[in-house]
């Protein structure tokens, strides 16, 4: 009854500030959307400027064939493209300028010929590096066209039957995937563990709100001169932090479930059809989410216990939150699983690794390892919730400043 009594108490207090509450829930679901709504909506209305520059008369019909693929795959890949074709300098500034000098048609047309062409961008223009990659791979396309006419040349002069592909690409592969069971994956796989690692930097959204709330909700009764209240009460220590974690991890969900959803948006709308969610991911991330917050907060208490103030908490809030940081931003380019093992020891000792392990687990179909790293977090959160019980001192509490 204490403990129910306690966790209605610090759910009351934590939820004093609607207003505060209110941002810490909707400011992310709404703003990270409205954030990839700018972005794209911005970079919809861009127009990337292209000029090809024909200095070779023979070549103007080369010119036309790569503005009209140029055109068409922009506007697949939804980017604005203008391109410009003329036989003299540009009179202003372009963010691309392709130059195909006097000579070109003729050196292409050379069993032994080279014809260069000059593709220049202009620098800072983020737009412009994804339009230049399309004009090399229609350049490539039109690189193949000659090779091939070159091949055809060489074979009946030669009198030899021969296929253009096969002489240019004696080699076949034939690629696919598996998991590390040794069974094939589908391409699916990939997707689904493309979307696991982004679910793994999102963590770090999740884990934010209940160190915070953790630090408010045990300083925050010492700012407000209401701690002495609460430690006279019956309540033992063990009732007190139970019931102060208890509301932190409530609140803290709310916001983190928020959190993560307004991140999945994001990353929807700015790479749509990227993302793989399936009902077991969702899960298992809603599991670990859950987890996540509970460890967090378990974690951060026996610091908070021991800050005289909440700018000293905040201090090692920050701290724990980096080491979050730099847990789920490397769970984007690295496979923890690869790393040599000393490097996998000093991680598996932060407790933040076995949250994106889980989920790189799951998708691996590694469902054994994936459930020792959710006993590994409930392990800790005992750990944290153990310390804290041990370390809790009365007078410390109400002395320190």
């Amino acid at each position: 009854m204490k403990s129910k009594a306690l966790i209605w108490k610090e759910l009351l207090d934590l939820s004093r500030d609607k207003r505060t509450l209110a941002v810490m829930i909707i400011i992310p679901f709404i703003g990270l959307p409205a954030m990839a709504l700018v972005t794209t909506g911005l970079s919809s209305t861009q127009t990337t400027t292209v000029y090809i520059e024909v200095l070779d008369n023979k070549s103007l019909y080369i010119a036309k064939f790569i503005s009209s693929q140029v055109m068409e795959l922009s506007k697949q890949y939804g980017l604005r493209v203008n391109v410009t074709i003329s036989n003299g300098p540009p009179k202003s500034i372009y963010n691309i300028l392709l130059v195909i000098p006097k000579g070109f048609y003729k050196n292409i047309t050379y069993i032994n010929g080279i014809g260069t062409l000059y593709l220049k961008s202009l620098v800072g223009s983020v737009q412009s590096s994804e339009v230049k990659s399309i004009i090399e791979n229609v350049i490539g396309e039109v690189k193949e066209s000659v090779v091939v006419n070159r091949v055809k040349i060489l074979a009946n002069k030669s009198g030899i039957n021969a296929t253009p592909y096969n002489v240019l690409n004696p080699i076949s592969i034939s690629s696919g995937y598996y998991l590390p069971s040794g069974s094939p994956a589908p391409v699916s796989q990939v997707k689904l563990s493309y979307t696991a690692r982004l679910l793994e930097f999102s963590l770090f959204f999740v884990a934010n709100p209940a160190i915070i709330l953790m630090g408010d909700s045990v300083l925050g009764e010492k700012e407000r001169k209401t701690i002495e209240t609460l430690l006279a009460t019956p309540a033992s220590k063990t009732s007190i932090i139970i019931g102060k974690l208890s509301a932190s991890v409530a609140i803290g969900l709310v916001t983190a479930i928020a959190d993560s959803a307004g991140v999945i948006l994001y990353l929807s709308m700015i790479s749509p059809g990227s993302l793989k969610l399936t009902p077991g991911l969702i899960g298992v991330n809603l599991a670990v989410s859950a987890l996540l917050v509970i460890m967090s907060a378990a974690i951060i208490t026996p610091a908070i216990l021991r800050s005289s103030s909440i700018r000293s908490a905040q201090s090692v809030s920050y701290l724990l939150m980096m080491v979050a940081l730099g847990i789920y931003f490397s769970a984007l380019f690295i496979d923890f699983q690869r790393l040599p093992y000393y490097v996998q020891g000093i991680l598996m000792v932060i407790p933040f690794t076995q949250a994106a392990l889980a989920l790189q687990n799951f998708v691996l179909g590694q469902y054994v390892l994936m459930a020792t790293n959710l006993v590994i977090m409930v392990g800790f959160i005992l750990l944290g919730i153990f310390i804290s019980i041990k370390s809790f001192n009365t007078e410390r509490l109400i002395l320190s400043k």
